[in-house]
């Protein structure tokens, strides 16, 4: 009788044990969370679409500089001959920021430029004056520069350009004369103004 209660006895525990196993392979897949040896939380992947690529899109960075209140003035201490070219001038307004923002390329070494406000935009060297739709006018002056090639053709054609931006409303070339090239931007109002340079370029952005 002893020998039976044994036999029994073990044959319930074996049960039991297969139960338990039987229970955990039904059982969430999911490993359990780890930590890292610091006993910080592992950093976690971002998601990735089916194509692979991020899910969630990084923010646009609308970082790049300090804003300020105009006149602005920097400087850039180059040697001339070759004189920097104004290749082109580019506008493009960045809602998603709050900004306007005008380009213009450069060949050669960046030249120093200065922005400030005028009553009236006034072109070199005809003296006309330039009819540019706005309520403030930007004047960006770069020098020492040149707004066009060696032959003496325009890089950068004269006329007006109406935009109509929420901060930039027009711009113009105002002078390429004496090694100075002027661009006058037409505002819809006083603005907040912010310079700065990539490779190859100089940017101001107005914003209202």
């Amino acid at each position: 009788m002893v020998r039976r209660g044994r036999a029994l006895a073990l044959a319930s525990a074996a049960v039991a044990v297969l139960g338990t196993s039987l229970a955990a392979g039904c059982g969430s897949n999911t490993p359990a969370a780890s930590s890292s040896p610091s006993g910080l939380a592992a950093p976690t992947s971002p998601a990735t679409s089916p194509s692979g690529s991020s899910a969630t899109k990084p923010a646009v960075g609308c970082d790049g500089g300090t804003w300020r209140a105009a006149p602005i003035t920097v400087t850039h201490q180059i040697p001339v001959p070759p004189v920097p070219v104004i290749k082109d001038v580019r506008v493009a307004q960045h809602p998603e920021c709050g900004y306007d923002r005008v380009v213009m390329d450069v060949g050669g070494a960046v030249p120093g430029y200065s922005v400030r406000y005028v009553t009236e935009v006034i072109a070199d060297a005809s003296g006309r004056t330039i009819a540019l739709p706005g309520s403030r006018f930007l004047l960006i002056t770069l020098r020492p520069a040149q707004a066009h090639r060696g032959t003496g053709e325009p890089t950068v054609t004269t006329g007006v350009r109406q935009v109509n931006y929420p901060a930039l409303v027009s711009w113009a070339p105002a002078g390429d004369f004496e090694g100075v090239v002027k661009i006058a931007l037409g505002l819809s109002g006083q603005a907040s103004v912010r310079t700065g340079e990539l490779p190859g370029r100089i940017y101001v952005d107005v914003r209202e």
